[in-house]
This record gives C-alpha cells, sequence and structure tokens, in this order.
C-alpha cells in the first residue's frame, strides 16, 4: 500500500513538474487574433487618393502617365489642349537637345512642363501641399470622429482606428498629429496604451513616431508590415542614379504581374527579351548607352522629371536608404551652393531634418522602446521580382521593396540562388540554423529583432493578408514580447496557391514562384547554348504567330 502510494505522489510531482512544459507548449500553439480588448492605431501605405480643395480626386502620376501614353476619354477638352501643347514643347526642346547640344536647356523645358502636368500631386519648393490639395474630407472627418466620440467596449477590431494622413508630407511633422490622434483614442477608449502599426509607407509614419514619441509610453507595442522604413530600393536607388536591369529580371517581373494582375503581354515581347538577354543585345545595348548618351539622355533625364515628379514629396524621400542618401541629395538638388539647392531650401530643409532625427537614429529608438518594454513585431514577404531598373533588382523581395529592408535587416540571396553553403554552414555550427529558411534564401538572425520577424512567401506586395493582421495585432497588444515561438505557424510560412492556405514553410512546399529563375553567371555553356538556341526559335515561331493574328 505504502508503495502504491508513493507510486501515486510520485507520480503528481512528476506531472506537477511538467505542468509549465506543458503550458509552454500551448502557448506555443496559440493562434493570432486580429481584434482583442486592446485597441490598435494603424496606417496604411501611399495608395490613398488626394483630393483637391474642391473635393475632386487629383490624378496620381501613373494616371497621369496611362493618360498621356493611352489617353483618357474623360480627360476635358482644355486639359488634353495643354498635354498636347506641354508634348509639343518637350519634343522641340528634345530635337534641339540632339542637334545643338542644347541639354541643360531641355532639361528646363522637360521640368517645367512635367511640372505643369502633374502639379496638383507634388509638394510646393517647402514640401507643403499645393492649393489646398489632401486627404479626403471623408477621411478627415472619420480622424474627428474617432478623436471625439466614447468607445468603451470589450472588443476592437485591427482596423477600426486607422488613422488617415496625408502620406506626402513629412513624417516628423505629422508624427505630431498622429501623437494627438492617440491621446484621443485613449481618451475615448478609457486605455492608457493602444497598439500601433504601419503598413508600406506607413512604417515609415510610425517609425517617424518612434523615433519622436517612443519614450512616451502610449502604445504597448508597434508593428511594420511589409515597410519601408530602411528604404525602397527602386525608389533610393533609382534617385541616386543607380539603374540597373536585364532581360529575365524584366521577364520575372511580366511574368508575376500576368499572375497578379491577370496583365496579358503577347509571348512575342517576352520571347524577344529572352532572346536580346540570351545573345547580350541587352548588355551591349546597356554598355553603348552609358558610354554615349547615358550622362545626357538618362541621368539628365531623371534629374529633371525627379522634381517634377516624385522627389518634391517629403514622404517618398524617407524611402532613400542610408547608403543612398549622399547620393540622391546630389543627383536631385546639385553641389552645395547650387540654384535648385537655394530653391528648395525648405524642403531640403525636412528631408534633412527627418535623415538626422529618424534614419540615422531609428534602429537606437527601436531598441530603446523593446528595451524599456515595448512590443515590436515585424512581417516581411517575399517570392516575387522586384521591379527590374536597380542594382538591387534581384534580391528577393515582395514585388516592391527587397524582404532585406522589410524585416529590417534580413540578410538574403538573390532570387536565381541560396546563401552560399559555407555561410549556412557557419549559422549552424553558432547555433543559428533555425533562421535560415528552408529555400535557403534568408537568414533572419541579422535582423534587428530576429526572433519578432515573420516571413511570408507567395505573398506579394499589395496582397494584405489576415494573417500578417493577426500577427501584428496580438504581438503588439501582448502583455509581454511574444516571439515566432509562441505561434503554431513557424517564422517562415508560405501561402498555398492551391487552398490559399498557410502553412510553415519546409523544403517540399517552399518554391512558390511564377517562374523558374536560373543564375547566367553559372550556368554551364552547353545550356547557354542551348538556351540561345530555344530562344531564336521561340521568338521567330512567336513573332510568325503574332503577324499572323494582326494579318487575320
Amino acid at each position: 500500500m505504502k508503495k502504491a502510494l508513493s507510486l501515486f505522489l510520485v507520480c503528481i510531482l512528476l506531472f506537477t513538474a511538467m505542468l509549465p512544459t506543458f503550458a509552454q507548449d500551448a502557448a506555443q500553439k496559440m493562434e493570432p487574433q486580429s481584434s482583442g480588448s486592446v485597441p490598435m492605431v494603424r496606417l496604411l501605405g501611399d495608395g490613398q487618393k488626394i483630393y483637391d480643395e474642391d473635393g475632386n480626386p487629383v490624378p496620381s502620376f501613373v494616371d497621369v502617365l496611362s493618360s498621356a501614353l493611352i489617353g483618357d476619354d474623360t480627360d476635358a477638352e482644355k486639359d488634353e489642349s495643354n498635354t498636347q501643347e506641354s508634348a509639343r514643347n518637350i519634343l522641340k526642346g528634345f530635337a534641339e537637345a540632339i542637334i545643338a547640344g542644347k541639354y541643360e536647356e531641355y532639361y528646363d523645358i522637360l521640368e517645367k512642363e512635367i511640372a505643369e502636368i502633374t502639379e496638383p500631386m507634388q509638394m510646393d519648393e517647402n514640401g507643403n501641399p499645393r492649393k489646398g490639395t489632401g486627404i479626403d474630407r471623408g477621411q478627415i472627418n472619420a480622424n474627428k470622429k474617432a478623436e471625439t466620440t466614447p468607445n468603451r467596449k470589450s472588443t476592437y477590431k485591427f482596423e477600426e482606428y486607422t488613422f488617415y494622413y496625408d502620406w506626402r508630407r513629412d513624417p516628423w511633422e505629422v508624427a505630431d498629429e498622429l501623437d494627438a490622434y492617440i491621446d484621443a483614442v485613449c481618451k475615448m477608449t478609457g486605455h492608457s496604451q493602444v497598439g500601433l502599426t504601419g503598413r508600406c509607407l506607413g512604417a515609415n509614419f510610425v517609425a517617424a513616431y518612434i523615433c519622436k514619441y517612443g519614450s512616451k509610453h502610449q502604445i504597448t507595442g508597434f508593428g511594420l508590415e511589409a515597410g519601408m522604413a530602411y528604404g525602397h530600393n527602386a525608389m533610393s536607388e533609382s534617385i541616386s542614379g543607380k539603374f540597373q536591369t536585364d532581360g529575365d529580371s524584366i521577364n520575372r517581373y511580366l511574368e508575376d504581374y500576368r499572375s497578379i494582375y491577370d496583365l496579358q503581354t503577347d509571348p512575342w515581347i517576352t520571347e524577344l527579351i529572352d532572346f536580346m538577354e540570351r545573345s547580350h543585345i541587352l548588355e551591349g545595348m546597356g554598355a553603348a548607352v552609358k558610354a554615349t548618351i547615358y550622362e545626357k539622355m538618362v541621368e539628365g533625364v531623371t534629374r529633371a522629371l525627379a522634381l517634377a515628379t516624385y522627389f518634391t514629396i517629403p514622404g517618398y524621400w524617407s524611402c532613400v536608404n542610408i547608403k543612398d542618401y549622399e547620393d540622391a541629395m546630389l543627383y536631385v538638388f546639385g553641389p552645395e551652393g547650387s540654384e535648385k539647392r537655394e530653391q528648395y531650401a525648405g524642403l531640403i530643409e525636412k528631408i534633412e531634418n527627418y535623415h538626422v532625427n529618424v534614419r540615422l537614429k531609428m534602429e537606437e529608438a527601436f531598441n530603446s522602446f523593446a528595451a524599456e518594454g515595448g512590443n515590436v513585431a515585424i512581417v516581411g514577404k517575399y517570392g516575387y521580382q522586384m521591379t527590374p531598373i536597380c542594382r538591387s533588382r534581384n534580391l528577393v523581395g515582395d514585388d516592391y521593396t527587397s524582404l532585406q529592408y522589410a524585416t529590417l535587416g534580413a540578410t538574403t540571396s538573390e532570387v536565381y540562388n541560396t546563401l552560399p553553403d559555407d555561410y549556412v554552414r557557419a549559422q549552424q555550427e553558432k547555433g543559428l540554423g533555425k533562421y535560415i529558411s528552408p529555400d535557403r534564401q534568408v537568414d533572419t538572425s541579422t535582423c534587428l529583432f530576429p526572433d519578432s520577424t515573420w516571413v511570408l512567401k507567395g505573398v506579394h506586395h499589395g496582397n494584405w493578408t489576415d494573417l500578417e493582421e493577426a500577427i501584428l495585432y496580438t504581438v503588439c497588444v501582448a502583455d509581454r514580447q511574444l516571439t515566432t515561438d509562441d505561434f503554431g505557424y513557424s517564422q517562415f510560412i508560405v501561402l498555398n496557391r492551391q487552398t490559399l492556405a498557410f502553412e510553415a514553410m519546409t523544403e517540399e512546399n517552399c518554391n512558390t514562384e511564377n517562374w523558374k529563375a536560373i543564375d547566367p553567371k553559372t550556368e554551364a555553356r552547353p545550356s547557354k547554348l542551348m538556351r540561345f538556341l530555344t530562344s531564336l526559335f521561340n521568338m521567330f515561331n512567336n513573332l510568325l504567330n503574332f503577324i499572323r493574328s494582326k494579318l487575320g
């Protein structure tokens, strides 16, 4: 009897000792939720429409370009006439530049004419909105309603408190308005703290807020969702003159867009691009352009277009990476003492203030916030070709920005290869193997927050999923810093395109790309020859089909 009783007591003691382990296992399998008892303030990106003082939507730069290229039946006759006149002036200036070498005059004409067309979307020389343009009045009213309507209840949804803002403005200035909004939400809900998240460009505004108000302790945690706080590759590199492309990356980009937006491109076009890449025609053309007209017709033109389009906008200047910043300032405004430096002194003051107080202090501010008990959640995405115009175009990314930037520092391969075997082996020997993705393209151990960074593959930049929001909400408002070990999902997650369900990434399910990437530098010589001959045949075959289709 005593033996039986002793055995029973031992079992109880063992079971009691194991309870923390069971509790931990249960915690590891928790499901993230996108609603709960703590309010969340969220910021969206730069896709929000801008309106004029009369409440009419202002055409975006893309709208203007589309209208100029393919026409728009909704354009007023006056606007159409102005656009045609601008086009004539630009062509005249271009002709004079070629014939008489008057390139500087051509740049001035180009900047002036394009600026007139895109004026409502631009900011003025001080980096402020022009002629009363801004966000929709309905969004302004939504902010006011949130700030003045008591809302004390047991559950709040992730998207319930969306802070609407003019994404063109200086993030440092918007931080003051965001702080007032958060104060008001706390007062209206009866909470002393809220969560805070930023999506895409919104992450940069969250970064400015943390740098300016992070020590105020009015937020439980912050999250960045496919954010550009570290930079946006194509924007940062193109505005500092670091252009580069290749046919393979262009075709991968087109293939992705066929998948995402059902964009139909005639096979003749992609086969032509492929043939030009295989035969090194594109490479030769690039070298010829670089040696002859690059400085005049690429650098000069993009400099002129910069201040006629995107780069009067302080919000977009926040997308310039640290390493590109000085080059970008020189590229757009010229050297110290230049006429443009004087003309845009007010805008430059905003740009430089963000650089000093946010860009250069961001990591310190983020680490300080975390050290003081604030929660942090970072979500990055990849599996798509980035915009194929810049030097880092072939890093893994989400079609918009690199995973390296979005995750605040992950080490990644390029799309057509994996991390080197020696590198992976060294990381494993250091005990960091769990941070290497199953496809061996990503190492999250180098992230600023390696244990609270989630990586989704097969999800492009514009696909904002419920899982991302649930992870951000759950981590940001938790009573402690949750990590990748706390959820049923692993750190590396993949979207199954057949079931549209998320799964833990494995070596078996990790190949989600729309294309098969091949590194031309390491491809064997016989394979190169076969690809060239195949490409040549496909080009002519598709050209004949294209001609037949046009002839009926």
